[in-house]
């Protein structure tokens, strides 16, 4: 994918001879460090929304945890899979003689806004039976919560299909200033005003500080989209409705069945153990959420890369870039998850320190997480390989596991219990898309980018991290030793990992010191 918001048409294309293979690489690698770039600012964002929230008492988060998550499930899922399609179909609609995105995008968003609109509707006019089922005694204060958050429904789900459009016109800058930077951002800020300011938080001020930047997200997304020329129309449609929807309409179930895999267990947890216990899970789970983010936007940025290298002449060019995107994956992701592993205890007295000694919960999800990285974006790649009806078979049967697992391992082990549940159908569900991405595509994406990298992060933390004790100086301690030697390795293998930041300050230096040894 290239960054810029008018690729030349060779790029867009997938033609460029095998000698530019080099600039494909560059341009994917720009893209891939912006959306890290925006990753890390969410994830620092949600981190400190959720130690905001989690001060003000278990009970309190595990309601705005729950809610949020029932929302972030509706939102997600009455997009659609809008995204995905607009990634896939978009180059295409670029490439004809006259383009006309406007006729595509209308026939992606129309239905989002029907099924956004009638999601809002019924979930304000559930809330209370939804509050019982997943709240019991707190009924009242989580349909409340409920209630306030419908309306931002239908603005999640069309800014899902509006940043989908403006990475298919070839901008991830839209997605990144957006979703990644300008929302989360925004929501510390204001849920933090709206805690910080009362002594006794409501749910119902703080739900609406989280929910009113994503409407704001929404607007911006749309004047993104419209200076991108997503609304240019100069043409017949390159892409039938038919077709389309042909193409998404397993995605937009396995959309569903992904966003209810990522924060079903949340609810779950409150359904069955309670709002407290929830509170503290979900908690819990914003460092692995963190990991995940890293992964899911390091996949973002390779996917129109990945679907151009499919699409083009030479088949070693999409082999190539599955498995440089999942060494990425394991050179970002393995040092911060290998830390939250053997640093678990600190790290949950850094949220709260009322909730004690919890980290084997922690333990476990980081570890299958560490499983998650190391597969790389295979559900992306059968995407772009147009398997969707696979995608869609891999994650109905994660999601089957999660809930099955989670109703019979809560009630008996708690958190870990349910930390085991997630993290088996995770692993199930990369597993299966590996074997179905290898059967389709004969592609597979652990290779020796990944290796290398996951070599380096153990070596890194695992030793230093067992050696220092489990307080908070430990882990800083931990963090800055780990870091000197991951930073060490990254440069010592930069060939290998074709990581853009590192390869190009290698060469910056490396032509430092030979201009410094000319003028010597």
């Amino acid at each position: 994918m290239t960054t810029t918001d008018q690729p030349t048409k060779d790029q867009s294309a997938g033609n460029r001879p095998a000698k530019d293979h080099p600039a494909k690489d560059s341009s994917a690698g720009a893209a891939t460090s912006l959306a890290l770039a925006g990753a890390m600012v969410t994830t620092v964002a949600n981190f400190g929304t959720a130690i905001l929230v989690a001060r003000a008492g278990a009970v309190f988060a595990g309601l705005f945890f729950a809610a949020t998550a029932v929302v972030t499930i509706l939102g997600n899922s009455a997009g659609l899979g809008t995204m995905t399609g607009l990634i896939y179909f978009l180059p295409q609609v670029r490439q004809a003689t006259h383009p006309n995105p406007r006729s595509l995008i209308i026939v992606a968003l129309r239905p989002v806004a029907i099924a956004s609109s009638l999601a809002a509707v019924a979930l304000y006019l559930g809330a209370g039976p939804v509050g019982r089922v997943v709240a019991g005694a707190q009924t009242a204060e989580i349909a409340g919560t409920l209630r306030i958050l419908a309306p931002t429904i239908p603005a999640w789900a069309l800014t899902v299909g509006l940043l989908g459009a403006t990475r298919g016109l070839g901008s991830m800058t839209p997605t990144v200033a957006v979703n990644q930077v300008g929302r989360p951002l925004a929501q510390l800020v204001l849920v933090g005003l709206a805690i910080r300011l009362t002594d006794t938080p409501g749910a119902w001020a703080v739900a609406l500080a989280w929910g009113i930047p994503i409407v704001g997200g929404a607007v911006a997304a749309l004047i993104a989209l419209w200076r991108l020329g997503g609304f240019a129309r100069s043409g017949r449609p390159t892409v039938t409705s038919r077709e389309f929807w042909r193409y998404n309409r397993p995605r937009s179930l396995s959309t569903t069945f992904q966003v209810a895999l990522e924060r079903l267990d949340v609810v779950l947890v409150s359904a069955l153990a309670g709002p407290g216990a929830a509170g503290v899970y979900g908690t819990l789970t914003r460092y692995i959420t963190a990991g995940n983010f890293l992964i899911f936007s390091l996949g973002q940025a390779a996917a129109p890369g990945l679907r151009r290298a499919l699409a083009g002449p030479d088949p070693a060019a999409a082999q190539r870039l599955l498995r440089q995107a999942t060494g990425w994956m394991v050179l970002v992701a393995w040092p911060y998850l290998l830390l939250v592993a053997v640093k678990s205890d600190p790290l949950i007295r850094l949220l709260n320190p009322g909730f004690g000694h919890r980290g084997t919960a922690l333990v476990v999800l980081a570890v299958f997480m560490l499983v998650s990285a190391l597969a790389g974006p295979v559900d992306l790649a059968l995407l772009m390989l147009g398997r969707s009806r696979s995608s869609l078979l891999a994650v109905a049967v994660a999601l089957s596991v999660n809930i099955g697992l989670d109703w019979l391992l809560v009630p008996r082990l708690g958190l870990v219990g349910a930390a085991v549940g997630w993290g088996l159908a995770v692993a199930f569900q990369n597993g299966l898309a590996t074997w179905l991405v290898h059967r389709s595509g004969r592609l597979s994406a652990v290779g020796r980018p990944a290796l290398v990298a996951a070599t380096g992060a153990t070596l890194a933390v695992v030793p230093i991290g067992v050696a220092t004790p489990d307080t908070l100086a430990g882990l800083v301690v931990t963090v800055a030793v780990a870091g000197v030697i991951h930073l060490g390795w990254m440069a010592r293998f930069a060939s290998v990992l074709s990581f853009p930041t590192v390869s190009r300050l290698r060469s910056r230096l490396t032509r430092s010191g030979r201009r410094r040894a000319l003028t010597g």
